[in-house]
């Protein structure tokens, strides 16, 4: 039974695909839309009764072996997945999001000429990201990771017709090799040094191992290369960058890839090795300030931005980087936490604001909007929630889980209260923006062109929206904190706790008073809650001068405008500089070195047969006398070696 729902979860999508692709050329967006949707939920079927069958094991897991698939010496790796709570939640993610937004995308595509292609793209696309997440081993885990690499690719550069378009699904690819080459080398580190790449091992072969204080020791080498990988597809600086262009996609593109599931897969890699990670402190440290760091740019230029999708782009730069922090702080429940809130609440708002889009015709600037609650307002109540969850106010998702991320940063023994620091900024410009991107969006008057003509989506569209919504407003509850639970009548249990706890590794934090914990509480919604109010008064009530603020602080406002210029530098720094020495490596190497050896030999060849070629003329005298000279020849060599 449970081989067959492992086998129908896999299989479902890419029938999906296999269909869908078939009829590539077709452009009834229903149809594909109904086939492609349809795939999914199947999937989701099954793995809530595989999460079901899951529950009620001890240990709660499921482990599926299907066949051997690679064995070298004593080296072996079987098509063998693992369905515990952590990839089990992942997986109703992946496929339960994963619907919601392939139903999204029957009224967005609606007259798109290449459905078929888009939805067949979609599910192989859910295939893989559960390759990725129910392997139970690195290899199968890295072929996910590869599959949804290339599909996100195909799907950024979706219109590929558009130049820039197709040069930001180059970006995306192209950046991601980058990190994917750290992967791989990190992988072959754990296995010269612990003999497996199976999860289990992994996981038990580290217990008796002992801590590594040195930069240079083994698994420290192979945590870092490990967060190189992370770092490109979960979009941590230096390799971010490609994140904010793939806005180029469709919009459900962006909620289903960039937001829900394939952003998070390095959070997820890196939960999964907790294990192995706690090895390797200075590796941790490098995680928590290079997640500290995204989290903090991300949000400064999310400020400044008018496109509303580059707005969520950025805040998904930001939140990816409170994940990786409570990664590199101990925080692993509360990471994967703001994991499974983010999936909802971003999802929510790019759905959101791909309905805004669909309503405008197209239009994504904030500038050219506004009022525009009055006129959807499914939309913008949905979206409303979204809000009220990112910019974490109680008693909303977003605030449980952050909140829980910034308590660890405060006092685990990885943190540090700079790391705390940067986190609680963070958090007051992602409430200042994204009240802005309220304000301009759904608030205050209207700047809407007069040949434009606002009007809610199909209920295809806005049914995904009030789910998400909901799982927004109140998946909070999975993991209420202890000292929120006590107040609360009945002490209601932090449920992701139980659930992942014994899963995860465990790092020694402080034990801090209960009036500190809640005065960590109390300024962190204080911050969110002012900085929202900062920016209401500013851009609806304009009690605020925000020019005259602007024009102060005009050298901070251009570098956020401008995006810190880190795409210029890389430009200018690394990739011109990469083709300039590739152009003299062509000449030299290329043209005047190995092209004129080739042509030499072979005018060499060339020459020797036409020379030869005169010997092979047809005349038989000249046979006799060549085979005379060779017979000769011949003999003398007998006779002088004899």
């Amino acid at each position: 039974m449970v081989t067959t729902l492992f086998a129908v979860l896999f299989l479902a999508p890419v029938f999906g695909f296999l269909i869908n692709g078939l009829n590539f050329r077709r452009s009834n967006a229903l149809l594909a839309g109904a086939l492609g949707t349809g795939a999914v939920m199947i999937s989701f079927v099954c793995g809530v009764l595989l999460f079901q069958e899951m529950m009620g094991t001890i240990p709660r897991s499921l482990n599926p072996n299907f066949f051997t698939w690679l064995e070298v010496g004593s080296f072996k790796a079987n098509a063998a997945f693992l369905m515990d709570p952590i990839s089990g939640i992942m997986t109703l993610i992946i496929t339960g999001v994963g619907s919601l937004i392939h139903l999204f995308s029957i009224g967005y595509m609606s007259h798109d000429e290449r459905p078929f292609k888009y939805f067949a793209y979609l599910n192989l696309f859910i295939f893989n990201m559960l390759l990725l997440v129910l392997g139970d081993n690195l290899l199968i885990t890295f072929v996910g990771w590869e599959g949804v690499g290339l599909c996100s690719y195909l799907l950024i550069g979706f219109w590929f017709s558009d130049e820039k378009k197709a040069a930001a699904g180059m970006k995306a690819f192209i950046t991601n090799r980058i990190g994917d080459a750290g992967l791989l080398i990190g992988i072959f580190i754990l296995f010269t040094q612990l003999g497996t790449v199976n999860y289990q091992e992994l996981t038990s072969y580290a217990s008796a191992l002992a801590v590594e204080n040195t930069w240079f020791s083994p698994i420290t080498l192979a945590m870092i290369f490990l967060f190189i990988g992370v770092c490109g597809k979960s979009a941590q600086i230096p390799l971010y960058v490609w994140l904010p262009d793939a806005m180029a996609g469709p919009t459900p593109v962006s909620a289903l890839i960039h937001a829900a599931t394939m952003v998070t897969a390095g959070v997820y890699l890196l939960i999964r090795m907790s294990h192995v990670l706690i090895l390797a402190p200075n590796a941790m440290m490098i995680i928590a300030i290079v997640g500290a760091a995204t989290a903090l740019l991300g949000a400064i230029i999310g400020i400044t931005q008018w496109d509303i999708k580059k707005i969520l782009a950025y805040s998904t730069v930001s939140q990816l980087g409170y994940m990786i922090l409570g990664v590199g702080v101990g925080a692993f429940v509360p990471a994967f936490f703001h994991l499974m809130t983010h999936a909802f609440f971003k999802a929510l708002m790019f759905l959101g604001s791909g309905s805004v889009i669909h309503s405008m015709h197209e239009e994504q600037d904030i500038r050219k909007m506004g009022g525009l609650a009055r006129l959807m307002p499914i939309t913008h109540l949905t979206f409303f929630i979204g809000w009220l969850a990112i910019i974490g106010l109680p008693p909303f998702s977003g605030f449980f889980s952050k909140d829980e991320i910034l308590f660890y940063a405060f006092v685990s023994q990885q943190s540090s209260i700079l790391l705390w620091l940067v986190g609680v900024i963070g958090a007051g410009c992602t409430a200042f923006y994204m009240t802005r991107l309220m304000c301009f969006t759904f608030w205050g008057e209207s700047r809407v062109a007069s040949d434009i003509h606002p009007h809610e989506s199909p209920f295809s569209m806005t049914i995904p929206l009030v789910i998400l919504a909901l799982l927004a407003a109140f998946a909070g509850l999975l993991g209420i904190p202890h000292i929120v639970s006590e107040v609360i009548p009945g002490h209601p249990p932090n449920i992701l706790e139980d659930l992942l706890g014994p899963l995860v590794a465990k790092v020694k934090k402080g034990h801090p008073s209960a009036a500190l914990e809640w005065g960590l509480i109390f300024v962190s919604v204080l911050v969110a809650a002012s900085m929202a109010l900062f920016s209401y008064f500013a851009y609806i009530r304009r009690s605020i001068d925000i020019n005259k603020l602007t024009l102060t602080m005009k050298p901070v406002y251009n570098l956020s405008l401008n995006k810190f210029y880190v795409d210029e530098f890389y430009f200018t720094k690394i990739i011109n500089p990469i083709i300039a020495g590739s152009k003299i490596l062509w000449l030299h190497i290329d043209v005047m070195f190995i092209d004129k050896i080739t042509y030499y030999v072979s005018d060499v060849i060339i020459k020797g047969g036409a020379y030869n070629k005169k010997a092979q003329n047809g005349n038989f005298q000249n046979y006799i006398f060549f085979m005379s000279i060779g017979l000769a020849a011949f003999l003398v060599m007998i006779f002088a070696f004899s």
